[in-house]
């Protein structure tokens, strides 16, 4: 168990790598939620900072090369799988996820137009999804 309380504030980011392509639903769809409501997005999101709750939310997006041109949000974790289509309660320290993220206020342009993938790796031009307080630190 690695909660987020023992990692430092200024990590306590979830890098974002991309939009799931429909072939990735195909493929892991068991391990989501039949039913997306239209705020929802599926995201490849990269190695996990600490064990992640689904229900936690987020209220900071930015380009992670720019930390500076960040939006305020509500994002919430409604689930997570893998490759394996396994749903999981949390998203695992150190892995890499499939997760479908809801955004209250609708999905930012920042993410919708994020490049759809079909796995990890393929796109670097991420983007980070925190908290108040780790943007502060991380925007100095």
């Amino acid at each position: 168990m690695h909660p987020e309380s023992d990692v430092p504030m200024h990590e306590r980011m979830l890098i974002v790598e991309g939009r799931a392509s429909l072939a990735v639903l195909a493929q892991v769809g068991a391990g989501l939620p039949e039913e997306k409501p239209s705020n929802c997005e599926v995201l490849f999101i990269s190695f996990a900072y600490a064990d992640i709750p689904i229900g936690r939310t987020f209220s900071i997006v930015f380009p992670t090369r720019a930390p500076q041109s960040a939006l305020r949000i509500k994002c919430e974790i409604l689930a997570v799988t893998q490759q394996f289509a396994k749903p999981f309660d949390e998203i695992p320290h150190g892995w890499k996820t499939i997760c479908l993220m809801k955004f209250d206020d609708g999905i930012p342009d920042i993410v919708a137009t994020l490049p759809t993938v079909n796995g990890w790796y393929e796109n670097r031009d991420t983007v980070s999804l925190c908290d108040e307080d780790t943007w502060r630190l991380n925007v100095g």
